[in-house]
């Protein structure tokens, strides 16, 4: 049989995400914890080239792989690739997702099924489509895509969501001293304890949310217990049956401004510190000395300009929050059950600390003070 053509892969065709080994760092260590278990690519992107064998230049024929000299220019083209007609020689993905070989075709596949826990076994995990994870998010490891469900728990591990992300467990610290749940989207799981959970939108928990940092876009729901931690959401925070603790665990709420300006503003002021501590060092150094005249005075002149630039974004985070602060009057903090003193709520500027014991009740803002008004289910749907 005579071959005249030979296909080349821009993926490895031989990868195998069951056998997966750790790899070597710069100083010489296995990373345990980034293993590749997923070949990403992107709509567009050139998956296999078929080159005449005259024109493999650079190797030697005999380190090519035999299975991909082929006797005539035909390309193995699976689900979500494409070839383009003006360049016939290439195969290009057709869609986001992880691409392999699957029945003798190069197949691209837009949902990544994960069929156990993320692990020693996976490493991290980064996908640019949609994921499921048919187990647990281990502690110390991550996982990021589109949308995610998580149908174990996350225990001690970082989901990130672009879209958004459910989990069919629940998620703690566990072993970690660190667990977070970040989503663009929405976000719905059973219970949360000593977590962090961030969601561009609304935050819905089935049971219980225990001594967790929560950040709501919009609006969260606990449909049973909320006790212990920070609680922020920008429009309303309904829980069911319990707010707060007897035992006094402290447990603070946080309404109106929108809560990823606030982190921002936060580590903005952080950087300004720096940088301004910064300025005053090296002006004090360089005198009075001309710009542009030293790598000292050029490394000032840089630093001030990018203290510039961050008091302006520092401006503007300040414009919106008092946007936010329009619509204050609109947020509610809604329990029917049991509020416990000790509660702190804020709503924007205005805050108050629950000292007697409340069942059935709305927090709102009313002429820039919190108050403490009966809940009743009808009334309060459009209050």
């Amino acid at each position: 049989m005579s071959y005249s053509y030979y296909l080349r892969h821009y993926f490895d065709p031989d990868m195998d995400h069951l056998a997966l080994k750790p790899r070597e760092t710069a100083d010489g260590e296995a990373d345990r914890y980034n293993l590749g278990y997923v070949q990403n690519v992107i709509s567009g992107q050139v998956l296999a080239e078929i080159l005449p064998l005259t024109e493999v230049g650079g190797t030697s024929l005999t380190s090519l792989k035999p299975r991909f000299f082929l006797t005539e220019p035909k390309l193995p083209q699976g689900p979500n690739t494409r070839i383009d007609s003006k360049y016939p020689q290439y195969l290009l993905a057709d869609a986001n997702g992880y691409v392999f070989y699957n029945e003798g075709l190069i197949t691209v596949k837009k949902l990544l099924n994960v069929r156990g826990d993320v692990d020693f076994s996976t490493g991290n995990i980064f996908f640019v489509g949609d994921m499921a994870v048919h187990g647990d998010v281990r502690a110390g490891f991550e996982i990021q895509a589109n949308r995610i469900l998580v149908k174990g728990m996350v225990e001690g591990g970082v989901v990130r969501a672009n879209g958004d992300l459910a989990l069919q467990g629940g998620a703690r610290r566990g072993a970690s001293d660190h667990c977070l749940l970040s989503t663009g989207g929405n976000l719905r799981l059973p219970f949360v304890e000593k977590a962090e959970l961030r969601a561009g939108n609304n935050i819905y928990i089935e049971r219980t949310c225990q001594h967790a940092t929560v950040f709501a876009g919009a609006n969260l729901v606990v449909k049973d217990r909320l006790q212990g931690g920070f609680i922020h959401a920008r429009n309303a925070i309904y829980v069911a049956n319990q707010l707060g603790a007897i035992t006094g665990a402290p447990t603070k709420i946080a309404l109106g401004y929108n809560a990823l300006r606030t982190r921002q503003l936060e580590k903005l002021d952080v950087h300004l510190d720096e940088l301004t501590t910064r300025v005053t060092h090296y002006a004090a150094v360089a005198g009075h000395l001309p710009p542009d005249t030293s790598p000292l005075t050029r490394k000032l002149a840089m630093v001030r300009h990018k203290l510039e630039l961050f008091q302006q974004r520092r401006e503007q985070l300040w414009m919106a929050l008092l946007e936010d602060e329009r619509h204050a009057e609109s947020c509610r903090l809604v329990v029917p059950g049991t509020v416990h003193p000790g509660v702190e709520v804020s709503i924007c500027r205005a805050f108050m600390t629950v000292e007697q014991p409340y069942r059935g009740v709305v927090f709102k803002l009313q002429d820039g003070e919190v108050i403490v008004t009966p809940y009743t289910p009808n009334a309060n749907r459009n209050d």
